[in-house]
């Protein structure tokens, strides 16, 4: 929670440890008082620049000298007073550098003192007594003015008049370097470093020379940074936007992500070995590059930077591992998937009747099917049997979507079915009770509006009678002897599942001696070739007219080559299943 008055203290000696132990304790101030990531970062990047100083420049002798940190919260403002007892110096007496005119002409370091005059709000200095202090005020995030009644303090430079960019860089190679100049939202050239992971803690005056001539690189399209076998001369630091590794190819969907304030690269540059992933940049994505003798001689002697360097190593390595395990497992479980798979799909297919032909003994009648899943398991199904001597039945079914629940709904639905038309009953009524049976069965306790298309049909081997129920499955094609093939005219009845009332109206017709009948499922007429047209009823009744004088197992196998032909290459997008019955009558 915010406090409207606060205030803190730190007493330091000069020591290594100073300047990591005064950022470290701001940064956990600006966190327990809630002062946002901006103010945060600015009052880090102060401290750390004046105590760097102070340190160097202030303490000239090797006595022991202290340094005394207060940071005072109020309604409207944030301040930071420095204090020590070293020799009088007033960092803001120090003229406004001169931006070098080339990368090459630029001094390294010695601009500390002039980032916090840009990045304070108001900077004052004065010797009280023996010591030097240093107060820097800042407004509170979220508050408006500064406080009133209180002394005005002597301001440093106007930050909006300083010089648009302190360290510009030239372009070379053909890409874009950029000198990220400083802009309305008053960011610094090198304002990217409290966000890399590589420098936590890391005194920006120990980076900030080296960094200032290291080249930015915008990709505004996707780049390739790094590929397999390519020798890599430089460690690439993600300032904005992120980096993608594949292992298989640039464009694999299987790749880990290198996000802002990560690096990549390093493992190249340590091993002296070529890249061994593709590395590939995103649009929008800004790096940062170091160059291999640069980052062994100035970055890795720096303590904190080798500490920090092992820790996302570390990291890296624990988040590949995690990856590994998960795609073994993902793996392992694709098999047992893949077989629970199969074993399904024999179960189904055992349901299903696939001797041919279905019935030898039977010389009154010829009876063949056959299916063609789309998919390990699907929702197609038909079924023949006889209920009696003389009473051949007859079903064909399509069950709504695909994959398992189609499956499950599938044998709830034939097993259902066998049940219903196996019963002992009168001729009488038989197929309107089995109809109306299946649907009421599969609409109970049907939450998920499950439903099935259907058609079963009765038909004495004696006479010749054929009754049939349909609901919403497509009409049958019928081939009289010496006439085309056309549709059988049925009642249009509701599809089975939804609405456990309905009553079902039935057909009937006689088949004389040779009549054909096809049953199929829509995976026929649906069926589409590269063009995306279907194959339809036109193309369907023309391959059954072709082979209406041969025998049922020819009218199948003339139905499917059809098909198949007519597919090419296009993949088969939907089960495609057939019975065709012929009546020959009594011997």
């Amino acid at each position: 929670m915010h406090s409207a008055h606060a205030r803190r203290s730190l007493r330091l000696i000069n020591d290594s440890g100073a300047i990591s132990a005064a950022s470290a304790w701001l940064r956990t101030l600006g966190d327990s008082f809630e002062l946002g990531s901006e103010l945060t970062f600015r009052l880090d990047l102060c401290v750390s620049e004046l105590v760097a100083n102070i340190i160097s420049y202030a303490f000239e002798d090797e006595a022991p000298h202290t340094l005394a940190l207060d940071l005072i919260l109020e309604p409207q403002s944030v301040k930071l007073v420095i204090a020590d007892d070293g020799r009088e110096f007033d960092p803001l007496a120090l003229p406004d550098p001169v931006a070098p005119a080339t990368l090459e002409e630029a001094s390294v370091g010695g601009l500390g003192v002039h980032l916090v005059r840009q990045f304070a709000d108001q900077v004052s200095y004065e010797r009280v007594g023996a010591r030097n202090q240093l107060t820097l005020a800042w407004t509170r995030p979220g508050r408006a003015g500064p406080a009133q009644g209180r002394a005005p303090i002597r301001r440093g430079i106007e930050r909006r008049r300083r010089p648009a960019a302190a360290f510009p860089l030239t372009a070379s190679d053909g890409a874009r370097i950029a000198a990220d100049r400083r802009s309305g939202g008053e960011r610094r050239a090198l304002g990217f470093i409290s966000r890399i992971e590589l420098f936590r803690e890391v005194p920006y005056a120990l980076i900030e020379g080296l960094l200032a001539h290291c080249p930015q690189r915008d990709y505004p399209d996707e780049y390739v940074v790094l590929a397999p076998g390519v020798p890599n001369e430089h460690v690439a630091l993600v300032l904005t936007g992120r980096l993608r590794v594949h292992l298989d190819t640039p464009q694999g969907g299987d790749y880990s992500v290198i996000a802002a304030g990560e690096c990549a690269g390093e493992l190249s540059i340590i091993d002296g070995e070529p890249a061994s992933a593709w590395v590939v940049a995103e649009p929008g994505t800004r790096l940062l590059l170091i160059d291999a003798h640069q980052f062994f001689s100035e970055l890795l002697p720096l303590p904190r930077v080798a500490r920090n360097l092992l820790g996302m190593m570390a990291a890296r390595m624990r988040k590949t591992n995690q990856q590994v395990i998960d795609r073994v497992r993902n793996s392992m479980l694709l098999d047992r998937l893949q077989s629970e798979m199969r074993t399904a799909q024999e179960i189904q297919t055992g349901m299903l009747p696939m001797r041919s032909p279905l019935f030898p003994e039977h010389f009154e009648i010829e009876c063949e099917a056959s299916i063609q899943q789309a998919r390990e398991v699907g929702g197609d199904f038909f079924d023949a049997f006889f209920i009696d001597e003389k009473r051949l039945f007859v079903a064909i079914g399509d069950v709504c979507g695909k994959g398992m629940p189609a499956a499950l709904l599938m044998m709830r639905t034939l097993t259902t079915l066998r049940s219903e038309a196996g019963r002992k009953q009168g001729q009488k009524g038989h197929l309107e009770r089995v109809m109306e049976r299946i649907n009421r069965k599969l609409a109970l306790n049907n939450d998920r509006l499950l439903f099935a298309s259907l058609f079963i049909g009765l038909l004495d081997t004696g006479s010749g009678s054929f009754r049939f129920a349909n609901a919403g499955h497509l009409r049958p094609v019928i081939a009289r002897h010496g006439e085309p093939a056309s549709l059988l005219k049925v009642p249009r009845n509701p599809i089975a599942g939804i609405d456990p009332a309905i009553d079902y109206a039935l057909g009937e017709t006689r088949l004389a001696r040779g009549d054909l009948l096809l049953l199929y499922t829509d995976g026929v007429t649906e069926a589409e070739n590269e063009a995306t047209e279907q194959f339809g009823e036109a193309r369907l009744l023309a391959a059954v007219t072709g082979a209406a004088r041969g025998s049922a197992l020819q009218t199948l196998g003339a139905v499917r080559d059809a098909t198949r032909a007519f597919c090419g290459a296009h993949a088969q997008a939907d089960d495609i299943t057939l019975l065709a019955l012929r009546f020959l009558g009594q011997p």
